[in-house]
């Protein structure tokens, strides 16, 4: 398994904590203090989103445990209103965060999932998951809990 520091160790760090746990403050305290609070109930499961619009950074929280820090570091469609990440070059070390997909797989190694849009690897024990757009650049930088 892949180990990545940055800033984005921080967020793969606190995912599976349960949502009031202070661990996560570790987490607010890189997109705050500005958040808004979204809930949505999805046949059962109850999703709660911790928005940090002007820091391009959602936490998603299902029946209260942290399961992933959606990253934006570049303007995409769908993602009016959000800014993007601000501090761009510390998000994952030694990577751009406009990287090419050629230079995500060039450090952390072939993708254990991959699709039309998007790499995902396995590392820090959870899953990072990167957006790409047409231009081959990446879009968003995902923490995940699980592989979903």
């Amino acid at each position: 398994m892949t180990t990545v520091a940055g800033e984005i160790a921080v967020l793969l760090g606190v995912l599976g904590l349960r949502k009031g746990d202070d661990r996560i403050l570790d987490a607010v305290a890189l997109v705050g203090p500005k958040m808004e609070v979204e809930e949505l109930d999805f046949d059962g499961e109850r999703s709660t989103y911790y928005c940090f619009r002007p820091a391009g950074t959602d936490l998603l929280f299902e029946n209260d445990l942290l399961v992933a820090a959606i990253v934006r570091t570049r303007t995409a469609p769908g993602d009016e209103g959000y800014g993007l990440y601000p501090r761009p070059t510390e998000l994952v070390e030694g990577l751009s965060p406009t990287a090419t997909r050629a230079e995500v797989a060039a450090m952390l190694g072939h993708p254990e999932r991959a699709g039309s849009g998007f790499d995902r690897y396995e590392v820090n024990g959870h899953y990072l998951h990167f957006e790409f757009a047409a231009d081959g650049r990446a879009t968003k930088v995902s923490a995940l809990l699980d592989p979903v």
